[in-house]
């Protein structure tokens, strides 16, 4: 964990948070793997360009999924032995197989999740990850539950939109969209639960002196 120099010349830690809206996509990739799939090839010029635009759209979410990923797991790693670290460990195993499902719906569709935003998306995540976490009462740990928070409502939100594709392909046959929707609604309350128990150890209205 990293310490700064306060200034009565002891060590604090440093406040290494995540923005909100730096992983938004990352949860929301796992849906939208789902969505590529749905899209036969080569029907008609109209039928082809929906059919890469949905492509690139699912890879774009798939380099979120990898730096929430990533994220999560620098979690565990800090708070092992703790009942947060319980929580992150589930999400992490929960957020893999996710991204699982997106790399299947791809690869069913012909298609794989390699692109260069990807690449780019795999290095900020590993940025992410090194300044993710902290202690309970942490700014850095509530910005990061938030920023998951707000990851996961995106997922759900395109778990809902594949289950409204018509014509339903193939591809997506034996995928049980209204379950993963499902999923990224018990995943959201687990993470609001624990962002919400940190509120009054994180934030506070109270005047004491000006900042």
């Amino acid at each position: 964990m990293d310490y700064v120099p306060d200034r009565v010349g002891g060590l604090r830690r440093r406040d290494s948070s995540v923005g909100p809206l730096a992983l938004v996509g990352a949860l929301a990739v796992t849906a939208g793997v789902a969505a590529y799939a749905a899209w036969p090839a080569g029907r008609s010029s109209a039928s082809t360009r929906k059919r890469r635009a949905l492509i690139a759209y699912l890879r774009d979410h798939l380099g979120g999924s990898d730096a929430a990923i990533r994220v999560v797991h620098r979690l565990v790693s800090t708070h092992q032995g703790t009942e947060d670290g319980m929580l992150f460990r589930r999400l992490a195993r929960e957020l893999e197989e996710d991204r699982s499902v997106v790399r299947d719906l791809l690869g069913r569709l012909g298609a794989s999740g390699r692109s260069m935003k990807r690449v780019a998306g795999y290095a900020s995540g590993a940025v992410l990850s090194v300044t993710a976490g902290g202690e309970p009462g942490d700014l850095s740990l509530f910005r990061t539950l938030e920023a998951l928070s707000i990851g996961v409502q995106g997922k759900r939100c395109m778990w809902r939109a594949l289950q409204h594709l018509r014509p339903l392909p193939p591809a997506v046959h034996g995928i049980d969209f209204v379950e993963l929707e499902a999923k990224a609604v018990r995943q959201w309350e687990a993470i609001e639960e624990r962002r919400r128990d940190l509120v009054a150890r994180t934030l506070s209205a109270t005047e004491s002196r000006t900042e």
